[in-house]
C-alpha cells in the first residue's frame, strides 16, 4: 500500500516540474525522451531480432551441410556393419595386392601377431589415402600407430618442389577386425 502514495508524489512531482518549463522546453524534453526511448526500442528489440534473421540462411546452410555429412557417415559405417568382414588370410592378401598397386612396388605387408605392418618408400599421398580408405571398408582394417614422414622426390633443376606431389615413407600398424 505504500506504493501508491510514492506514485502519487512523484506523479505530482512530474507533473510541477512538466508545468515549469516553456512550451520550447517540453517540446525538446520530449524529443529527447522519445529519441531515447526508440535508441531502447531498437537495442533490446530490434537489433537482436534483425542480426537473426540476417545470420539465419547462412546457419541453415552449415547445419545443411553438416547434416549431409552426418548422413554420409550414418550410410559409411552401416555399410561397414552390414558387410561380411574377409577372413584374416583374405584380408592380408586383399592387403598386400592392393598396396603394391597403390602405394608403388617397395610397400611391404606383414603380420606380426595381431597386426599388419606396412612398409612405405616413396608412395604417394593420393595412393596412400584412397589404399587407407579401402583398406577399412575392403579388408576392414583400422591403422592404429602411423610413423609417416614426407619426403621430397629427387627433381631436375627446373622442377619446383611445391609442384610435386607429396610423397611419404615411413610404417604403419593396422589391426584387422
Amino acid at each position: 500500500m505504500t506504493s501508491r502514495p510514492a506514485v502519487a508524489a512523484l506523479s505530482t512531482g512530474w507533473l510541477a516540474f512538466w508545468s515549469a518549463r516553456q512550451p520550447r522546453e517540453r517540446r525538446l524534453l520530449a524529443l529527447a525522451a522519445w529519441v531515447m526511448g526508440t535508441a531502447l526500442l531498437w537495442q533490446i528489440a530490434i537489433a537482436p531480432a534483425l542480426h537473426t534473421w540476417r545470420d539465419a540462411p547462412n546457419k541453415q546452410a552449415a547445419l545443411d551441410a553438416q547434416t549431409t555429412q552426418m548422413r554420409k557417415l550414418q550410410a559409411q559405417a552401416r555399410s561397414l556393419q552390414s558387410s561380411a568382414p574377409l577372413s584374416r588370410t583374405a584380408a592380408l592378401q586383399w592387403l598386400e595386392t592392393s598396396a603394391a598397386e597403390s602405394l608403388g612396388p617397395e610397400a611391404r605387408v606383414s603380420l606380426q601377431g595381431e597386426q599388419v605392418r606396412v612398409t612405405l618408400k616413396a608412395a604417394p599421398a593420393e595412393g596412400l589415402s584412397r589404399w587407407l580408405a579401402q583398406a577399412r571398408s575392403q579388408a576392414q582394417a583400422l591403422p592404429t600407430q602411423a610413423q609417416l614422414q614426407r619426403v621430397t622426390p629427387a627433381s631436375g633443376p627446373s622442377t619446383a618442389a611445391s609442384t610435386l606431389p607429396a610423397v611419404w615413407s615411413g610404417t604403419l600398424v593396422m589391426n584387422l577386425r
